[in-house]
């Protein structure tokens, strides 16, 4: 039974998260059923890179199904963008061996969080950032980010719903990037991230930003593992899962774990 491998861009502000829940519409189950129609055919449960959150988007999220038949890869990505009209687009397809499973293979992966700093609100960018009109103080929000490399106990920066095991992750990088002037890019790549962990440390971080915590309560955080100790939930729209990666850490990303 062939297994394939898509690698799939869509946009999260139409469905609610990627896991399939009864009477709403997401991401695996419109592509499950899109999936059947175009492969004519039943395919096997859509497994994920990672379970992205209602209104979060995915430039690069990974994606595993079997299927009886081989289809032709082409045909299926191309069939699958086309009636998904927008909302979601194969970017690749291809056969992989039966065991790849794409969460549990995963090395490393990179989610994005951007935001608009500027008194006017955007417009080109409406639904793709997150509007800051008042200056924030970029050189305290990039020591804070900078602080979270490593492995830790992110309970802090955790969803009172995560059902994961552990709270603890490793982070290989966290910064602040400053692009086209008005423009914050946070980057974050890690081993694997909690329910909404990226949203929580962006909202902490703004929250130093414009100066409602403080640089030391900021750095307290995480030995409290406590979320009430944190700063606001980042809204969904403006945050992305960029892609996932199964190669070994480059060299330049290896972190010694605390």
């Amino acid at each position: 039974m062939p297994k394939i491998k898509l690698i799939v861009e869509y946009d999260g502000s139409r469905f609610h998260g990627w896991q399939k829940q009864p009477g709403l519409r997401t991401v695996q189950s419109e592509l499950e059923q899109t999936l059947s129609i175009v492969c004519r055919q039943p395919v096997g449960p859509l497994h994920a890179a990672g379970r992205t959150d209602a209104g979060v988007h995915a430039r690069g999220q990974v994606v595993s199904f079997s299927v009886p038949e081989q289809p032709d890869l082409w045909r299926l990505a191309q069939g699958v963008s086309h009636l998904m009209k927008g909302e979601v687009s194969v970017l690749s397809a291809e056969i992989v061996h039966d065991s790849f499973h794409p969460g549990i293979d995963s090395t490393h992966k990179q989610y994005s969080y951007r935001i608009l700093n500027r008194p006017a609100p955007a417009v080109l960018d409406t639904g793709r950032v997150w509007h800051i009109s008042r200056p924030l103080n970029l050189d305290v929000m990039r020591t804070c980010a900078a602080s979270l490399v490593g492995e830790h106990d992110f309970s802090s920066f955790r969803d009172s719903e995560c059902c994961a095991k552990s709270p603890v992750k490793m982070i290989y990088l966290s910064e602040l990037e400053n692009h086209e002037g008005d423009l914050l890019v946070y980057r974050v790549i890690g081993s694997g991230f909690l329910k909404q962990m990226v949203r929580n440390i962006v909202g902490s971080l703004v929250d130093v930003g414009r100066g409602r915590l403080k640089v030391s309560s900021f750095a307290e955080l995480l030995s409290k593992r406590d979320r009430r100790a944190a700063g606001v939930t980042a809204p969904a729209f403006a945050l992305s899962m960029d892609w996932v990666s199964y190669d070994p850490l480059p060299e330049n990303l290896a972190i010694n774990p605390l």
